[in-house]
Order: structure tokens, then sequence, then C-alpha cells
């Protein structure tokens, strides 16, 4: 009689283990595909990017080279201030 209880026991045992092991499976399953999912688009973003900075830094060195020019940099005040129409104040 032990051995029908033990032998019921342990099969129980091997069903439960079993399935939390197929259950655990399908779940990485999920997960490694939600992983690669991400890093395609992670790359895919990263491509993007890397296209736009090759694209926008020469362009912005060519602005700061123009910016840097002291008559440029002392004048930027004032064409703020006529572009948003208020007069120098004096104090």
């Amino acid at each position: 009689m032990l051995l029908i209880y033990a032998t019921v026991s342990v099969w129980r045992a091997y069903r439960k283990a079993s399935r939390r092991a197929t259950e655990l499976s399908s779940y990485t399953l999920e997960e490694a595909t939600e992983l690669e999912r991400l890093t395609a688009q992670l790359n895919e973003d990263g491509f993007a990017l890397e296209h736009t900075a090759s694209e926008l830094f020469p362009k912005l060195e060519t602005l700061s080279t123009f910016l840097g020019q002291p008559l440029v940099a002392a004048s930027i005040p004032w064409l703020l201030r006529r572009a948003m129409r208020r007069p120098y104040r004096r104090r």
C-alpha cells in the first residue's frame, strides 16, 4: 500500500514539474521573441540615428564656425531684440 501511495505521489510531482517546465519554456520563448523584436527595432533606430547624425553634424560644425566669429556673436542679442520687436533698454 505504501509503495502505491509513493508511486502516485512521485507521478503527481513529476506531472507538476513537467507542467511547470512546459510553462517556463513557453514563457522563455515568448520573452526571447520579444527581446529579438526589441533588438531589431533598436538596430533600425540606431541606424536611423547614425544616418541623421552623419548629415546633421557637418551642418552644426559649419553653423558653430559661423557663430564663433566675434561680429556675429556680438550681433545675436541685437537680432533677437529686433525679431521680438523689443527696443534696446538703456539703464
